[in-house]
């Protein structure tokens, strides 16, 4: 089995960080895979980690002949994987060496348990849904990232005055809501920014999308669960007659006379799970839920 391996590429990576990308390495092989570096990331690592991976990998720019991508790292590390991975099919494994990982959810000290599942194909492949976004403006292609597998997110430019974000589902008028921004989920996003702006916590494979007002001026705004058929169309009035828009943390800046289309992606990323470790699990591991934080204090 070939496994392409992916890492921060922070010019920053602490010592520990680079140690547990190499521990990945050695664990693959251990367990009979062969590995691959993308030449990009296997350029960013130290000298002396070259010099010692060199002989446990091929280093090549292309996933062609690759069975399984191996993400180490946390969520942003994910995400990048993901859109380096694209419409492949390839299935991503996520190893969690950063802080909270919902995507990157197989915790570091699992990692020779995982691989053994692994090879034995003892493991469930949950398809993601991804995100599409487009513009009515024609950009070079290198200027946007279409596709966000957690969220789309129109943000103000500047630190003072808010937005006014005009929705339409459909085409069909939805609300035209005074705040910082908007933030358009996946369910597997759901856990992520809009987690933190008060958004519904979703299965990651119920077919729906999020909208949710961040600092809305209102206080009747709530969250919005639609369905993932649906195509969301967003007109932006700005003082400074610019905004951002986000994708997956990637932005850009945009004039309010561009509009913005958001619809269900044309692919899904395959994502790797363990048999037996669910998404609720996860909540209660990574918000300890339930958790009394009494007994803790003990």
């Amino acid at each position: 089995m070939k496994f392409a391996l992916f890492g921060s590429m922070f010019p920053d990576r602490t010592v520990r960080a680079v140690e547990q990308i190499v521990g990945v390495c050695q664990a693959i092989k251990r367990h009979g895979g062969e590995l691959v570096l993308p030449v990009d990331f296997f350029q960013s690592l130290p000298p002396s980690i070259q010099q010692l991976l060199v002989s446990l990998c091929e280093v090549k720019e292309t996933l062609s002949g690759v069975d399984m991508v191996v993400s180490v790292g946390g969520d942003g590390t994910f995400l990048r994987t993901a859109q380096t991975v694209g419409d492949s099919g390839i299935p991503v494994l996520g190893i969690n060496t950063g802080r909270l990982g919902f995507l990157a959810a197989i915790n570091y000290v699992d990692v020779d348990e995982t691989l053994e599942e692994v090879m034995k194909e003892y493991y469930r492949v949950e398809e993601r849904a991804l995100l599409k976004m487009s513009t009515d403006e024609t950009f070079p292609p290198e200027y946007f990232n279409e596709y966000a597998l957690n969220e789309v997110a129109i943000l103000k430019q500047d630190t003072a005055s808010m937005l006014s974000i005009h929705a339409y589902i459909n085409n069909d008028y939805l609300s035209s809501y005074q705040a910082d921004g908007l933030v358009i989920a996946t369910p597997t996003g759901s856990t992520a920014y809009s987690l933190s702006i008060g958004g519904a916590i979703l299965s990651p494979t119920i077919p729906s999308i999020i909208l949710s007002a961040i600092a809305p001026h209102n206080l009747t705004s709530r969250s919005l669960v639609v369905d993932d058929s649906s195509i969301i169309s967003i007109k932006v009035e700005s003082r400074s007659h610019m905004y951002l828009v986000s994708v997956d943390g990637q932005s850009r800046v945009l004039d309010e006379s561009v509009a913005v289309q958001v619809r269900k992606g044309d692919y899904t990323l395959r994502v790797v799970k363990r048999v037996g470790h669910t998404f609720y699990e996860t909540l209660r591991d990574k918000l300890m839920w339930g958790a009394d934080v009494r007994k803790q204090s003990e």
